[in-house]
């Protein structure tokens, strides 16, 4: 397989997990991996595995956004694909998953929340859409989650930042219908994720890798404004349409 030969791909949150995944299954078919995160150590060493290059990057800021991403390309070529998957959770992995009290979420961490999980993906869309738009051709996935299509009791927070990454892809799908570049969304149920309690790992249905599969077919085949939710290994992939009524 060589989907991506000679391109360039960009992912943010690819020091481990899912997005990590990811960079290994781009490199695999030809991409030259861009891989971005704040955790140094790891992200140096899914790129050396990848075969890419590592950018320590903090997505809350639109600053680094730009000069990072005209770095990318300056080492790398042109951005062509573009997975945005940064993102964490109010409550700490060793946290019981009971429903949350609102008012033990300290201001600093709603705003590291919301910088990271909603902000960072409206600065990578904001800073890579222009660039694809003028290459003539592109595609960007974002990582929401289940959490973005249903409550969820424990972390209500965390469900507020995934509906608005719903929110804005399905909005700006609308709004560059005609251009060249697709936007769409991977909603992932259960898998072995670095945002799960360690004992909650091992009770999942996907390994990142079976996610990262669905992220890349997305990258490459993924319709505009497409939101697929992917719930269990034995369950297919399905793409979820927005409500059945319209402002209009």
């Amino acid at each position: 397989m060589n989907d991506f030969q000679g391109q360039t791909v960009l992912i943010t949150g690819a020091a481990t997990g899912l997005g990590a995944a990811a960079a290994e299954l781009a490199a695999e078919a030809g991409a030259r991996v861009a891989v971005l995160d704040v955790n140094d150590a790891d992200g140096r060493k899914t790129a050396e595995r990848t075969g890419g290059a590592f950018w320590h990057l903090d997505v809350s800021s639109p600053a680094a956004w730009q000069e990072t991403v005209a770095d990318v390309e300056a080492r790398l070529g042109p951005v062509r694909y573009a997975h945005l998957n940064a993102g964490i959770m109010t409550v700490p992995v060793t946290a019981d998953l009971a429903p949350a009290r609102l008012e033990d979420v300290t201001p600093e961490r709603y705003r590291r929340m919301q910088g990271v999980n909603a902000d960072g993906v409206f600065y990578g869309i904001q800073t890579l859409l222009p660039r694809m738009t003028a290459q003539g051709a592109g595609a960007i996935t974002v990582t929401s989650s289940a959490a973005g299509l249903i409550p969820i009791p424990f972390d209500p927070v965390y469900a507020m930042t995934k509906h608005a990454l719903v929110g804005l892809v399905r909005s700006l799908a609308l709004a560059y219908a005609d251009g060249p570049v697709r936007l769409n969304v991977l909603c992932p149920g259960g898998f072995s994720s670095d945002l799960l309690p360690p004992e909650r790992r091992e009770s999942v249905t996907m390994t990142p890798r079976e996610m990262a599969m669905e992220a890349i077919d997305l990258l490459l085949h993924g319709g505009m404004g497409e939101v697929r939710l992917k719930l269990r290994k034995d369950l297919p992939a399905e793409a979820v349409p927005p409500p059945g009524f319209s402002l209009g």
